[in-house]
Parts: structure tokens; sequence; C-alpha cells
């Protein structure tokens, strides 16, 4: 007798056949993407280097985006090489997935929409083009219109039903993390003003105070005292709250060396994404007895792409932010394995403002001005992901995590 296990086991082998068969014959690959905004719509241009036969959707559960489905399709957009980027207007971030049974791209938006048209067009001055044009609808015709079309319904899509993209939301919840905390000092002052611990602090305080303000987003504080809090107790107050981002904060040190100067941003590398997939699995996100392993591992890997491309895009806009008021250490983002960026699913960055054991940034980010210069631009780059989320008149609420701990590490 032939299990519902087995038969799951055995597509799950077919899609995987078919995705690398279809690897193995691209037609094109995607080049560039633009978007256009008009009075009554917005246009999205996708530019590829051969023609693609395509497909476009709305999807409303469990948020508002728009598929575009191509027969085959690669990625080769120099500009964006983990495959996501930023929209604008309605359209809040995408992302290319050429893992599913057929590639995409899944574009998030704010509001609800249908496709207004959708054609091709050849070369002008670049390459060949996919257009489509959204509209504004009421959200009943949006849920009239949305769906997967019955003849691409499959596993992937159903397994996209559980994952996603990334969230939109009516109150974003943002979790600041300020490192360090009572026994642990972090860098030590030098050069006057708080160790690394009380800048940290600081600077949390007045981002939390800057995000209260616009009324448009839930702010979680790992600590808002003088207190330790373990890091594996850092990253579970972010999963508990199912945040939407997570930013943690810190000031740098460069030992005895005085020289290096400027900020710093991180998202997770190879190495951590390790860790997320085992911290992921051994908590038992996406488990469920009812449903096969493979389709749990596939969730995983499927939020933890959504995570690393959702903290590369918010990393880039965190440091051209900051770049605009403060001097850079690193011309763009870094990746690292910081233990806080191993959450399974929430978007993450450390943020390094400055090196205490430099004069000129001691004195920088010691300076309530300064901090409050800086984390303005860190408000700015919040703005530009999760601005969109202004919709009603939601009331902010702020909650303050500050727990003791158990040990030093």
């Amino acid at each position: 007798m032939v299990t519902v296990v087995s038969m799951m086991k055995t597509l799950l082998c077919a899609l995987a056949a078919a995705a690398s068969a279809s690897a193995a014959a691209l037609a094109g690959d995607i080049t560039a993407v633009r978007f256009g905004e008009h009075p009554d719509y917005t246009r999205i241009v996708i530019e590829t280097d051969q023609p693609v036969e395509f497909r476009a959707f709305a999807l409303s559960e469990p948020a508002a985006r728009l598929v575009v489905q191509f027969d085959q399709a690669g990625w080769d957009v120099g500009a964006l090489p983990a495959g996501a980027g930023r929209g604008v207007g309605p359209v809040g971030s995408f992302r290319f997935d050429e893992n599913a049974s057929a590639p995409r791209l899944v574009f998030t938006l704010t509001r609800p929409f249908m496709v207004r048209e959708s054609f091709g067009l050849d070369p002008a001055d670049g390459g060949y083009r996919t257009v489509i044009d959204i509209e504004p609808v009421s959200e009943a015709a949006f849920e009239r219109t949305s769906g997967f079309p019955a003849q691409t319904l499959t596993l992937d899509d159903i397994i996209m039903e559980e994952v996603g993209a990334a969230p939109q939301c009516e109150v974003a919840r943002i979790v600041i993390d300020p490192g360090h905390g009572g026994r642990d000092p972090g860098a030590t002052a030098r050069f006057g003003g708080g160790h690394e611990k009380d800048v940290n602090l600081a600077a949390g305080l007045i981002l939390r105070d800057l995000l209260n303000a616009t009324g448009r987003y839930e702010v979680i504080m790992t600590r808002d005292t003088d207190v330790f809090v373990e890091l594996e107790d850092r990253v579970g107050i972010a999963r508990e709250a199912r945040a939407d981002l997570f930013i943690s904060l810190h000031a740098d040190s460069a030992g005895d060396n005085s020289g290096p100067r400027g900020a710093t941003v991180y998202s997770m590398n190879h190495r951590a994404a390790d860790r997320s997939r085992t911290r992921a699995i051994r908590e038992g996100d996406w488990v469920d007895t009812n449903r096969p392993e493979e389709v749990t591992r596939i969730l995983v890997e499927m939020a933890l792409a959504n995570k690393e491309g959702e903290s590369e895009v918010f990393a880039e806009a965190l440091r051209t932010e900051v770049g605009r008021t403060a001097r850079l250490w690193r011309d763009q983002p870094m990746q690292a394995n910081f233990a806080v960026l191993t959450d399974g699913s929430t978007p993450s960055v450390l943020f390094e403002m400055g090196f205490l054991t430099n004069r000129e940034d001691a004195q920088r980010l010691n300076d309530p001005r300064e901090q409050r210069r800086l984390m303005q631009a860190a408000m700015a780059a919040i703005e530009s992901r999760f601005g969109r989320c202004a919709d009603g008149e939601p009331s902010p609420r702020y909650i303050a995590q500050a727990g003791g701990s158990r040990s030093t590490r």
C-alpha cells in the first residue's frame, strides 16, 4: 500500500529532478529589475538576455505579493548577487527563487492590487523585457482575484504558502539589542565616557524613542537597563516575538591599535546560516508530525533563504544611511558568524557603531547629539523597509525585556 509519505517523497524527488533539468537548459537569465510609478498604476520591468515565457499572479496569504513565474530562467543581476532587492511605491521588496519547480520572482506588496496588464517586449537599449503593470484595488477585489493558477499548483506552491515572502505588517515589530551589559562591559573606555555596554544602551534607548514616536512600530528591547542577558536569550526574545527585524548595537575595539575608525554593518555568513539551520531543527521550527521530514527541511531552507535576503537588503540600507552622516570602516556590508544573528527566520544585522579604541570615534559615540544622529540614520534605514506599514492607526507598545542571566557567555 502506497502511503502519503512515500507519495510525497516520490513527488519531491521528481521536483528535484525537474529542477536539475531546468537548470541545465535555462532559456535566459534575468539581468535587471526596474520599477516605474505612475498616477494610477506601478510598472515592473524584468529584463532578460533571451525571451522567456512567464505567468504573473497575485497571492494574498500570508501577505500580499505578486509572483512572476518563468518556465525557465536564471539570475544574473550583478548589483544584486543575493537575488533580493527593494522596490518602490507599493512594492516593498523582491527575491528570486530559482529552486522552485518553476523559477520565480516574488514581490511583496503593501496594499491590495491586481495585474492590470502583462506583456513581453523585444530589446530596445537593453535586453528582452517582461512588463507587469499592477494597480490598487479593494480588499474584496484582491481576495477574489488572488490565488495560484490551477495548472501551476505544486508542492512548491504549498511550501510557499507556509513560508511566504517577507512579512507585511500594520505594526512592524523591531527588536533592539544593546550589546553586553551588567557584568559584561564589552570594549572598555580609553578616552573618557562609558564602556561599550553604556554606549550601546544609550543608543538603543534613543532608537527606541525614535521608533515609538512614529506610532508605526512595536519596539522590544532585549535590555533597557544595565543588566546582562545571555546571547541565547537575546535570540530567543526575537524568536518569541516573531520579530520583523533584529538589530544588535555594538561599539568596536581594535585592541592596542587606535587607528581603525568608523562604523560597520554585519549580516550572517554561511557559518552563521549553518548554526541557524541547526538551531531551527533542534528547536522544532516548521516541524509538524503530519508532514514528511523532507517538507520540513525544505521549509527550513526557504525560511533561511528569505532571512538571508532580507538581512542583506536591510544591511545595505543601513550602511547607506549611516554613510551619509558618519564615517564607515568598511564600504560594504560585512558578513560574520555572530551568535545573535543565528535565529532561523528573523532578518538580523549587527551594527558596530564605531571604535571605542579610536579617540575621535569614542568622543562621538559618547556625545548624545552624535548618538542621536547615528540612530536617526538607523531609523531612516528602518523606515525605508517598514515605513509602508503605516496603514490604519496602530497603537505602539514598548516591551522591555530585562531578565537576569545564568552564565557569562
